[in-house]
């Protein structure tokens, strides 16, 4: 099976030389969640820019990973996510910087069901 490394359905498309359809059959539940991202990241400016404004970016957050609306959901903690993802102020967020919250997001899951494993062997006494 040939690994593939999303950054946009795009460049998948352009890499593999044809054209992926939103809902191919095949994917994976990652798959389709990272599609998804991608997909209303780009979607969520209302100018088509490559950039969404904080704004913008405050009100895709609140729909898409409810749980950062807490984090990000007044304007101090908007500027305090916007920091910890290297955001400069008055510059637009753009998909890469997006991108480095899911993967810090997705690192801080995987540690704590790595973490939850590790209690639950203990327990049995296997490591």
């Amino acid at each position: 099976m040939k690994c593939r490394h999303f950054t946009s359905p795009a460049l998948v498309s352009a890499q593999s030389g044809h054209e992926i359809s939103p809902m191919d059959p095949q994917d994976t539940d990652l798959e389709l969640a990272i599609k998804t991202l991608v997909e209303n990241f780009h979607s969520a400016s209302s100018t088509n820019a490559n950039t969404l404004t904080a704004q913008e970016f405050q009100s895709m957050l609140s729909k898409e990973l409810p749980t950062m609306a807490k984090t990000a959901g007044d304007q101090e903690g908007l500027n305090k996510l916007l920091t910890e993802m290297s955001v400069e102020e008055g510059k637009g967020v753009t998909f890469k910087d997006f991108w480095k919250l899911v993967e810090s997001l997705a690192n801080a899951q995987f540690g704590l069901l790595s973490k939850e494993k590790q209690v639950k062997c203990v327990k049995c006494n296997l490591m």
